[in-house]
């Protein structure tokens, strides 16, 4: 009996992860060796359709600087909503320096789901935080 309580005890664990609801991508891609193109790739892992998706591209320098910041609307409310397992791509251009090269990071700040007035911000370690 403790061996079957023990292998159920395993199993819930092992499927219990949380799992994120985004999947977040970017491709940086040099061009003429003069600018830089990063392509931001989301995909939606929950349940519900989102009709409002934005958020803020970041270039940091080697040394975690801060350098620049973009605001990006990845997905407007009068676009068709982004269904589960779906995904949406924008670019964002930003100019080559001197120095090695930046890093990126994308951070979503707002989403909206289809058929819901409420909008949330969404971070990795607290999850949807509602803000209007």
């Amino acid at each position: 009996m403790k061996y079957c309580l023990i292998f159920v005890l395993l199993h819930f664990f092992t499927f219990a992860q949380k799992t994120d609801p985004f999947s977040i991508e970017l491709r940086p891609r040099v061009i003429d060796n003069a600018k830089v193109i990063v392509n931001i790739e989301i995909t939606n892992h929950l349940n519900r359709p989102i009709d409002y998706l934005e958020g803020f591209l970041s270039e940091y320098s080697f040394n975690d600087i801060l350098l620049n910041e973009k605001r990006i609307v990845l997905l407007y409310s009068y676009e068709p909503a982004l269904q589960t397992g779906f995904s949406t791509i924008k670019t964002a251009k930003f100019n080559l320096g001197n120095e090695k090269p930046s890093n990126f990071k994308f951070n979503i700040s707002k989403v909206k789901f289809f058929g819901d007035n409420r909008v949330f911000a969404w971070h990795r370690q607290a999850g949807f935080i509602r803000i209007d």
